[in-house]
């Protein structure tokens, strides 16, 4: 979600080039009010908006009026034609080319490759299913359709970590932890231990577990329902991974949060995909 800072900076930019504001107050007033699915008041919308309450008004006038905003007891939800649009966006714009231009925006923060997954149909693995390779000459590479294990690898446990308590049961019986590199993980408590700490932070980091000298954080990406829908990566040598390790997890938590956001998940659901 933009800030207000960030939306004024857009207006003044509108207004500095001649175009005209309206649009852009409507498609923020939309934006703010899909983030709050239980509704905002006039006077909170304004705050957010950094925008005088006379604007906003008449602006949330003409939007109710053609039903993309209802106002039931003082508060401003969205109505059922900007339901109707997101859902046609939605379906325009499938998963995960939705999200592509901020695969690419992670790479080109990072400076390391970024790859998108999501569960394999067995559920026992990771599948890539997306990337945008930095230009570095010693950098982290992969090909789309390849599998991961999810126990060995960051992408993997991002996904495994906001799972339901019984599919976590049903992968630890199931699945033998085999090690795949120096570090990896192969006690079933200890990778319990390490999901804790992903549902906490809401990062997964592995260094030399899968691969010796790769390193990789990732973060989940949920859907509408709240429920985690892939998982998004950087990959980079591990003497990079080591140094930047604290950039890199912060780069990756901050754009798998807006890639959720895309997906239609609402920052008020709870970030554990668990019942």
């Amino acid at each position: 979600m933009a800030s207000p800072k960030t939306k004024a900076a857009k207006e003044k930019q509108a207004s500095s080039t001649g175009l005209p504001r309206s649009p852009l107050r409507v498609m923020n007033i939309l934006e703010e009010l899909a983030n709050a699915p239980v509704g905002l008041p006039l006077v909170r919308l304004c705050e957010r908006l950094d925008l005088p309450m006379t604007s906003v008004l008449n602006l949330l006038r003409a939007l109710a009026d053609a039903k993309y905003v209802v106002n039931h007891q003082g508060l401003y939800r969205l109505g059922e034609a900007a339901l109707r649009l997101s859902s046609r966006i939605a379906v325009a714009v499938p998963f995960p080319y939705a999200v592509h231009d901020l695969l690419t925006k992670l790479m080109t923060r990072c400076d390391e490759t970024a790859m998108l997954a999501e569960l394999a149909e067995d559920g026992r693995s990771a599948v890539y299913i997306d990337k945008v390779e930095c230009q570095r000459t010693i950098r982290f590479s992969n090909f789309i359709g390849v599998k991961r294990p999810l126990h060995s690898t960051a992408i993997g446990r991002a996904m495994l970590a906001f799972q339901d308590e019984a599919f976590i049961k049903s992968y630890l019986k199931t699945v033998k932890l085999a090690a795949r590199a120096s570090r990896s993980i192969t006690d079933r408590d200890e990778l319990l231990k390490r999901l804790d700490e992903i549902r906490k932070d809401g990062v997964a980091a592995a260094i030399e577990e899968h691969s010796e000298g790769v390193g990789a954080f990732a973060a989940p990406v949920f859907d509408a329902s709240g429920r985690v829908r892939a998982a998004v990566s950087i990959g980079a040598p591990a003497m990079r991974a080591r140094s930047l390790g604290k950039k890199y997890a912060e780069e990756v938590r901050q754009v798998g949060r807006e890639m959720s956001l895309v997906l239609g998940w609402q920052p008020n659901l709870s970030m554990t995909g668990r019942d």
